[in-house]
C-alpha cells in the first residue's frame, strides 16, 4: 500500500495526488513557493520512488540545502530531514502510511546556524552503521551582562581563527571519512577530463576522492567523439570506472568517370547518384560498387582511417559499347538497329556490346537484314552494303487450284500464289497436279512490276471395277452415293475414298488412285459385326502389374471324369458345359512380389526349412477372400467395375458379372487346362498316361523327399517346394503351371453336382451360397494319380502352403 503525501503550511493541510508528483519548489507553477527570494525558475523537485522520498535540485540552481549541506545532486529524504531555501524551511516527517512536509516561511536566513552535516544514505541502507555520520559544533550560550559592573567584551582574532580551523578540520574529516577512492580509465587517453557532480572532490594522479552518488564525466580527444556520460560512485572503498572514446568516422570523397548519373553503393547500401557529397564511413575496409547505363559495373575497396580524415577515390567506368561505321551503295539508306531508326548511311553509331539486328532500307531496293555481334571498346568499320533492286511480282492462279508450282526447278508452293522474282531475267515455271497434265512456261518480269498468269490443267482418268460380297451393298465415292457396289467407275486420276456399306455388316473404306490406261479391280468382302468384333480383340493383354493374359475363345465340353477312370473321385461328376463369352486368363500364377504390392505385410512362410517367400515364386497362404480383394484392387487401378461385392458380410461375385479382374470360374479353368487348343481332352498336364515326362511341372518329386509324405517315383524337377511362376513349358494355348507348382483358388463355391444330367449349362459361376470354395490343379505336394489328374477337384476355406491363384476377366 502506498504512503500518502501531505503538505502542511500556515495551519492548512493538503494531500498530494500521485499524478501530481514530483512537487515543484519555486518557479511560476510552484507547489511550494519559498519566501524572500526571486523564483523565475524552479529551484528543486521533490519526488517519490517506490515509497522512498527524494529531492532533486534544478541544474544551475544554488542555495538549496539539506540539513545545512548544499545540494548538487539528488538526495534521499529521511524522517527529520530539513530542507532550506532562503527563509523557507521544509521539515520531513515519515509516519506509518504517511509522509508529511511541514513548510515554515519567514525563518532565519540560511547560514545563521552552524551547519549540521549529514552524509546522505543510499536507498535501502538505513541500517548500515557507517551510512551516516553527524559532526555537531559545541553549543554555547553567551553570559548575560553584569549590570552591577560595566565591562566591555572584545572577540580576539585568534579565537575566530581557531574556530574556523576547527570547522575546516571537521569538514575535511567528514569528507575524508565519507569519500571513496575512484579511478577513471578512458581509452584512448583523452587530452582533457572533467568530473562533475560535487564541489568537494580531490584528484591524485588519475584517482579521485569522491563521495557516493551520481557523477558525470566529460572527456575530449581530437578525432574522437566527446564523451559525456554519468556514472555512480558506490560505497565500495576502492573502485574503477572504465570508458571508451568512440573514434569519429572518416569521410570519403568519390568521383567517377563519367562524372554524372552514376549509381553508387557502399557495402551494399545505395548512396545515390553522382555527383555526391563526401560520405561519413566507419574506420576500416569498405566495398564500393558503381553502376551506370551503357557502362560496365565496377567494384573496388577503400580503406578509411577514421578520426574525421578525408579519403579520396576516383572510379573510371569502362564503356560497354563500340563505334560501328555503316555505309551502303547507293548511299542514303535508313539504318535500323533492333527495330529502332538510327540515321542514314554513311553513319557511325555507338552500339552496346552483344548481338544486334541490322536493317538497311532504301526506296526501290530490297531491304537488307543481317545480324551483328559487337564487342565493347572494339570499333568496327563495315564494308559498304550493295542494295539490290526490288523484284517483280507474279500473281499465279490455276484451274483446278492447288497445283504445285516450281520456279527454275525449286518448289515455291501451290496455286493461288504471289511470288517475287528477280527482274530482267527469264524464269522457267512448271505447274503440276495429281490426275492432271503438267504445264511448263517461261516468264520475264520488270523491277517493281506485277504480272498475272492463269494456267489451265487438263484432267486424266482411269477405271476401277468394284467386286463386292454381298453384291447388294451400297457404294460411296468421296462421300457421294453411287448405287450398288458391284460396278465399274471412271474417275479422275487423283486419290478417291471408296466406301462400301450394308446394315449388319462392318463397313469398308479405302483410298484408291486411278491410273490412266491401267484398269484396276477392287474386291470387297464385308464381315458381319460379330465377325468384326472377334477379329478386333487383342490376343494378349497386360494387367496393371504387367501380368500377361491370353484370350481364350469359348466352346462346349464335358466337365468331370468317367467312373471308370483310375483315381476318379465322387465329386468329379460328368456334366455338359458351354462357354459363350471369350475371356482372358493369366499365363502365370500371381507371385509373392505382385501380391505384396497389394498387401505389403504378407509372408508366404516356409515348408520343411525351405522358404516359400521368394519374390518370383507363387504367393501361398492366402485365403479365397484375400485373392478376391486383390482382384478388386487390380480393377480399381484400371477403372474397371469390381468383380466382387459385399453380401451378407462376405465377398461374393457381382451379378451380373462385370469385366473387372476376378478368379477364373471352375469351368473356365477346366476348359483352359484340358480342352482349349487340343483335339481331345487330356488327362494329365503332360498327356494321357504315366510316367510324367521330364520337365512336365513341379510335383512332389525326389527333391521334396523328407518334406512331403509321398513322392513321384523316378521324377525330379529340382524344386523341393514352389518354383518361380515362369518355370516349365506352357500348355498348347500358352498357359503355365495349370498342373503342379501350386493348386489354385477358382471363383466357384464348392458343391457336388448330380450326375447323369443331359442339360447343357451355359457359363456356370457355381452356387450362390456355401462354406467352401473350389481348388483346382495339383501342387508341389502332390504325387498320386488322383491328385495329378486335371479333373481332380479339391476345396477349402483356409489358406494353405500349396494353394495360390491366377487372375482372369471377360473380354467384353
Amino acid at each position: 500500500m502506498r504512503a500518502t503525501v501531505l503538505i502542511e503550511e500556515a495551519g492548512a493541510s493538503r494531500q498530494v495526488d500521485f499524478a501530481d508528483l514530483p512537487l515543484v519548489i519555486g518557479g511560476p507553477k510552484a507547489d511550494i513557493r519559498p519566501s524572500g527570494i526571486a523564483d523565475e525558475f524552479p529551484f528543486a523537485h521533490i519526488g517519490l520512488d517506490e515509497e522512498e522520498l527524494f529531492i532533486q535540485p534544478t541544474p544551475g540552481s544554488a542555495g538549496v540545502l539539506c540539513n545545512g549541506y548544499p545540494l548538487a545532486t539528488s538526495q534521499w529524504l529521511r524522517d527529520g530531514d530539513v530542507v532550506r531555501l532562503g527563509t523557507t524551511q521544509i521539515l520531513v516527517h515519515r509516519e506509518v502510511g504517511q509522509i508529511r512536509l511541514v513548510v515554515e516561511q519567514g525563518g532565519r536566513e540560511v547560514g545563521t546556524d552552524p551547519p549540521v552535516i549529514v552524509a546522505a544514505a543510499p536507498r535501502g541502507l538505513e541500517g548500515d552503521s557507517q551510512s551516516q555520520t553527524t559532526v555537531k559544533p559545541i553549543e554555547f550560550t553567551p553570559k548575560p551582562w553584569n549590570r552591577g559592573r560595566r565591562r566591555r567584551w572584545a572577540v580576539h582574532p585568534l579565537l575566530i581563527l581557531t574556530w574556523a580551523a576547527l570547522a575546516i578540520l571537521a569538514v575535511a574529516a567528514w569528507f575524508l571519512f565519507t569519500s571513496r577512492s575512484v579511478e577513471i580509465r578512458i581509452e584512448p587517453e583523452p587530452e582533457e577530463v572533467v568530473v562533475e557532480g560535487s564541489v568537494l572532490k580531490l584528484e591524485f594522479g588519475g584517482r579521485y576522492l569522491l563521495r557516493p552518488g551520481q557523477y558525470r564525466v566529460i572527456a575530449e580527444r581530437p578525432g574522437y567523439r566527446r564523451l559525456e556520460t554519468s556514472f555512480e560512485v558506490s560505497r565500495q572503498s576502492s573502485q574503477i570506472h572504465e570508458f571508451i572514446l568512440e573514434m569519429l568516422p572518416g569521410r570519403l570523397a568519390l568521383t567517377t568517370v563519367p562524372a554524372d548519373g552514376v549509381q553508387v553503393m557502399i557495402d551494399g547500401q545505395l548512396m545515390g547518384t553522382t555527383p555526391l557529397e563526401p560520405a561519413d564511413l566507419s574506420p576500416g575496409e569498405h566495398t564500393v560498387e558503381v553502376r551506370a547505363e551503357r557502362y560496365e559495373p565496377a567494384t573496388t575497396t577503400v580503406s578509411i582511417a577514421g578520426a574525421g580524415t578525408l579519403a579520396s577515390l576516383q572510379v573510371e567506368l569502362s564503356p560497354l559499347w563500340a563505334d560501328v561505321s555503316f555505309d551502303s551503295k547507293p548511299a542514303g539508306a535508313t539504318l535500323r538497329v533492333d527495330g529502332e531508326t538510327v540515321g542514314r548511311t554513311p553513319i557511325t553509331a555507338e552500339l552496346l556490346q552483344g548481338g544486334h539486328v541490322i536493317e538497311l532500307r532504301l526506296a526501290g531496293f530490297k531491304p537488307y537484314r543481317t545480324d551483328l555481334n559487337v564487342l565493347a571498346r572494339q570499333p568496327k568499320i563495315l564494308p559498304p552494303t550493295v542494295l539490290l533492286p526490288v523484284d517483280g511480282w507474279l500473281v499465279l492462279t490455276s484451274e483446278p487450284s492447288d497445283a504445285t508450282v516450281s520456279i527454275d526447278g525449286e518448289f515455291n508452293g501451290q496455286t493461288p500464289l504471289e511470288l517475287e522474282l528477280v527482274p530482267g531475267v527469264e524464269h522457267r515455271i512448271r505447274l503440276s497436279k495429281l490426275g492432271h497434265d503438267t504445264v511448263s512456261d517461261t516468264i520475264r518480269l520488270e523491277s517493281g512490276g506485277t504480272r498475272e498468269l492463269h494456267v489451265r490443267l487438263d484432267a486424266r482418268f482411269g477405271e476401277i471395277e468394284i467386286v463386292s460380297r454381298p453384291a447388294d451393298a451400297e457404294l460411296l465415292v468421296d462421300g457421294e452415293v453411287r448405287g450398288r457396289a458391284a460396278q465399274t467407275l471412271r474417275l479422275a486420276a487423283v486419290p478417291h475414298e471408296i466406301e462400301v456399306r450394308k446394315a449388319g455388316y462392318e463397313g469398308f473404306k479405302q483410298t484408291v488412285t486411278p491410273r490412266p490406261g491401267f484398269p484396276q479391280v477392287l474386291e470387297v468382302s464385308l464381315r458381319t459385326e460379330e465377325e468384326a468384333r472377334e477379329a478386333s480383340r487383342l490376343q494378349v493383354i497386360q494387367g496393371p502389374q504387367g501380368q500377361e493374359l491370353r484370350l481364350i475363345d469359348p466352346g462346349s465340353f464335358r466337365m468331370g471324369a468317367s467312373r471308370r477312370e483310375p483315381g476318379r473321385r465322387a465329386n468329379e461328376t460328368l456334366r455338359e458345359v458351354e462357354l459363350t463369352r471369350p475371356f482372358y486368363l493369366a499365363t502365370e500364377e500371381i507371385s509373392n512380389r505382385e501380391f505384396r504390392e497389394f498387401m505389403q505385410q504378407h509372408r508366404s512362410g516356409h515348408a520343411g526349412g525351405t522358404t516359400l517367400d521368394k519374390q518370383e515364386h507363387p504367393v501361398v497362404q492366402v485365403s479365397w477372400e484375400d485373392a478376391a480383394r486383390y482382384c478388386n484392387w487390380l480393377s480399381s487401378k484400371e477403372g474397371l467395375s469390381p468383380a466382387y461385392v459385399q453380401g451378407d458380410g462376405r465377398l461374393v461375385g457381382a451379378s451380373p458379372m462385370t469385366n473387372g479382374y476376378r478368379l477364373p470360374t471352375e469351368a473356365e479353368w477346366a476348359w483352359a487346362a484340358r480342352f482349349a487348343g487340343r483335339a481331345a481332352a487330356t488327362k494329365y498336364p503332360w498327356g494321357d498316361s504315366l510316367p510324367a515326362a521330364a520337365g512336365s511341372g513341379n510335383f512332389a518329386d525326389a527333391s521334396a523327399s523328407g518334406i512331403v509324405d509321398a513322392t513321384l517315383s523316378g521324377y525330379n524337377d529340382s524344386y523341393a517346394t514352389t518354383a518361380p511362376v515362369d518355370s516349365f513349358e506352357p500348355n498348347p494355348i500358352g498357359i503355365l503351371n495349370l498342373g503342379g507348382n501350386v493348386a489354385e483358388w477358382v471363383h466357384d463355391i464348392y458343391t457336388i453336382y448330380p450326375s447323369g444330367s443331359a442339360a447343357e449349362v451355359q457359363d456356370p459361376m457355381g452356387p450362390e451360397e456355401g462354406q467352401y470354395h473350389v481348388i483346382r490343379g495339383s501342387s508341389w505336394m502332390d504325387s498320386t494319380i488322383t491328385e495329378l489328374r486335371l479333373s481332380f477337384r479339391d476345396y477349402g476355406n483356409k489358406p494353405r502352403a500349396d494353394v495360390g491363384f491366377r487372375i482372369a476377366r471377360y473380354a467384353d
